[in-house]
């Protein structure tokens, strides 16, 4: 006797299709396994077949599933690629293809999960790192991305959310992306119910700030901090918008969590030969880490940041990561 079929959880992957990811009103049956085990579909809609692996690192791979896994753990574990080649005895080649697979991935769950962020207090800060060699030893032919490479980076604090980042140059550009970033993923604070940042002395945040959010809307404080040679000497806490309290004016949240990138992330070792190569290993790593971070990692109280923000009622593992289908 044949058992009740269990209900299809996977949408159409077929772009052209009319129900692409769309859960209401699909008509997709099962239709056996391709030759390599995968659960093949077929849409009634579109009249195309695919497997479940579509549009998910794991498509078309000739590794195992749980070789894939593996990668992907050692991604967030302070190994340079070579390493986990030699640990996995794959080619160098191998990891980096699915290392940018599983990036891509995480880029695209990041911006599908994270928005409608409910205003809190939030706080940015920057964290150095550099591709393929430091300012210093720069020749004037190299490509513009070489050198000095920065990540401005946006944490609510009482979640420890990761909700946006960008890199490049030390320049107001890249500061600007990540704050329109931020600004595109939280709800829109009203007097009522305000936003509260923080940041460092950076003139940057000040400038584009009052471009985003009504003053009425925010409270805004920064931390500069005074150093002679290299020592603190002293610290300032500073209204810049609204009326912060005082003892809330701190960066301590942001710049622990930056430290958690350099304690996970080999190539953001301040001393290391693990550095980055291109600009495009060096956002598919932190792609990762910021989906890694807010939805694997615990946090406390057993659960992850995107618990704490209602955005999932669960934790995820590594496979549901890389196996998920965006449903709209």
């Amino acid at each position: 006797m044949v058992g009740k079929r269990g209900p299809i959880l996977i949408t159409c992957q077929n772009p052209d299709c009319a129900y692409f990811l769309i859960e209401e009103g699909k008509n997709i049956t099962k239709n056996g396994h391709n030759p390599a085990g995968n659960q093949q579909y077929f849409c009634h809609h579109c009249r195309r077949y695919f497997i479940e692996t579509k549009n998910t690192p794991l498509y078309h791979s000739r590794l195992p599933r749980s070789e894939v896994l593996l990668i992907a753990k050692h991604s967030m574990e302070k190994t340079s690629i070579r390493g986990v080649s030699r640990v996995l005895n794959h080619h160098r080649d191998t990891i980096s293809k699915y290392y940018h697979l599983i990036g891509k991935h995480a880029e695209i769950l990041n911006d599908h999960y994270i928005n409608g962020i409910s205003p809190g207090d939030c706080e940015f800060d920057e964290i150095w790192s550099f591709i393929h060699k430091k300012n210093k030893n720069l020749l004037p032919h190299d490509p513009s991305e070489y050198g000095d490479f920065w990540t401005y980076t946006g944490f609510k604090r009482e979640s420890g959310l990761m909700i946006s980042f960008s890199s490049g140059k030390r320049v107001e550009e890249t500061c600007e992306i990540m704050l329109n970033s931020f600004f595109e993923r939280m709800e829109l604070p009203l007097p009522d119910n305000k936003i509260s940042i923080y940041t460092d002395g950076n003139y940057q945040y000040s400038s584009i700030i009052p471009d985003l959010y009504c003053e009425s809307c925010i409270e805004y404080g920064q931390v500069i901090k005074l150093k002679e040679q290299n020592r603190l000497i002293s610290v300032i806490r500073a209204k810049i918008f609204g009326n912060p309290k005082i003892k809330s004016i701190s960066t301590s949240v942001v710049e622990g969590y930056n430290n958690k990138i350099r304690q996970r992330l080999s190539r953001f070792t301040r001393k290391t030969a693990s550095f980055s190569k291109s600009v495009f290993g060096y956002e598919t790593s932190l792609n990762i880490f910021q989906f890694v971070h807010n939805f694997i990692d615990l946090k406390y109280d057993h659960q992850t940041p995107a618990m704490l923000e209602s955005i999932t009622e669960h934790r995820w593992n590594w496979y549901e990561f890389l196996s998920h289908h965006i449903q709209l």
